[in-house]
């Protein structure tokens, strides 16, 4: 296993152009459009972050470094917004997306607000191995890749409830087990494997994740989406419902 800053421009580079790509399907509706292409784009952009940082990583508190921690900590609290909705258009359910984009915001929004209390409200005392109790938020080198150290208040509620957002809020909508599950298995392997197999931090394990985002997230993208989208009873594909 071997990261470096060009790898992480190369695949921010194919996520802008896959989101872009997946914003021209005319046969969607705009808000499917935009949700599933803004999935693609997130973790584009943050690997344009993570492509920057591995100049300064380990400046923790200093400069470009600071800057770019910052960014990530508002960018890692906006995943269950960029992801949740995304998920839900290949749902039968003509209000799932709806519904996501309202249960998303709300979870990224906490995410946020968490970022700025005290990072010493831990719950039951728990503090997270990266996000908590650390002095400031950095951007590390780990033994492969950038890792995360993000400074928030109740770290266990932003960690679980981050990989709520990524891996198992897709099963909450009708008909969605193929795309719910292909985003369950990507995210529980590459967030957890590194960290079995490899001995990686809890926070670089993370970074991994946002590095492979790009091949999972790629999903959205139109090619797919005879495969991934939802059949009705009647057998009609769901693209139907939601993007009409």
């Amino acid at each position: 296993m071997c990261f470096s800053a060009s790898m992480s421009l190369g695949m921010g580079i194919a996520g802008f152009a896959a989101a872009s790509v997946t914003f021209l399907d005319k046969e969607e509706t705009f808000w499917v459009r935009a949700a599933r292409s803004y999935a693609i784009f997130h973790f584009a952009l943050m690997e344009l972050i993570q492509y920057f940082a591995y100049p300064v990583a380990d400046q923790c508190g200093y400069g470009t470094n600071m800057l770019l921690s910052e960014m990530s900590r508002f960018h890692i609290s906006l995943q269950a917004f960029a992801i949740m909705p995304a998920l839900a258009t290949y749902s039968t359910d003509k209000t799932a997306l709806k519904k996501a984009f309202f249960i998303g915001s709300s979870l990224s929004s906490f995410f946020i607000i968490a970022t700025f209390l005290p990072k010493t409200w831990q719950p039951l005392g728990i503090a997270p191995n990266f996000i908590g109790d650390f002095l400031v938020s950095c951007l590390y080198m780990g033994k492969y890749h950038i890792g995360y150290h993000i400074v928030s208040a109740f770290g266990l509620l932003v960690t679980h409830g981050s990989l709520f957002g990524l891996a198992l809020s897709g099963f909450l909508w009708k008909n969605n087990t193929k795309m719910a599950s292909y985003h369950c298995v990507m995210a529980l392997l590459t967030l957890f494997m590194p960290q079995w197999l490899f001995g990686v931090t809890t926070g670089e394990a993370a970074a991994i994740y946002c590095f492979f985002s790009i091949i999972i997230t790629g999903s959205f993208m139109p090619y797919f989406k005879s495969y991934f989208v939802a059949q009705e009873e009647s057998g009609e594909p769901s693209f139907s419902v939601v993007g009409k």
